[in-house]
């Protein structure tokens, strides 16, 4: 009984993990600030969050996951329900499918998907956005977000992989093959 317990509490703590890590990066960005610029770096976290820990722990991160982060970011963000939730189900999905035909073990390799995904997630959520106020928003912020979230990404993964071998245990990685 005790073992099916602590069995049962490890594996709720390997789901928390990352969403745990992405929610505290996120707080921790969302110090209210005077300058507008700083403000791009707010959804910065949860992009890069997703994409790393779907292609790196897929066993640690799904769509329920991303629901919950997508809810989290609609709420921080003051952005309509659903606009961030979309964006974040569908980079979820497009990571799933670049991770299973690429290599994304390798860091290049894993930042130039990046790079393929927020960009075509952006481009996603832009057309959301458009077709939620009918007219096209501008994009100089949206490009602007979209470099800053690219280049920020291997500080977070950094950031990331921290969490994983602090908290997630390793072995049970590899003992389900």
């Amino acid at each position: 009984m005790k073992s099916a317990i602590k069995n049962f509490f490890t594996a709720i703590g390997t789901y928390l993990v990352p969403i745990a890590s992405i929610i505290a990066l996120e707080l921790l960005l969302y110090i209210p600030r005077i300058g507008g610029f700083w403000n791009f770096l707010r959804l910065t976290p949860f992009y890069a969050g997703i994409y790393f820990w779907q292609s790196q722990r897929p066993d640690a991160f799904n769509m329920v996951s991303a629901f919950i982060l997508g809810i989290f970011a609609d709420v921080l963000s003051n952005t309509p329900l659903g606009v961030n939730i979309a964006a974040f189900l569908f980079l979820y999905i497009l990571s799933m499918y670049l991770s299973s035909w690429f290599n994304v073990k390798k860091f290049s390799y894993s930042w130039l998907l990046f790079f393929v995904a927020t960009l075509t997630t952006f481009l996603f959520k832009a057309l959301a956005v458009s077709i939620f106020y009918r007219r096209l928003i501008p994009l100089n912020s949206l490009l602007f977000e979209f470099l800053l979230t690219f280049t920020l990404y291997p500080l977070w993964a950094r950031i990331y992989i921290w969490a994983e071998h602090r908290y997630i245990h390793l072995e049970e990685r590899y003992e389900k093959i």
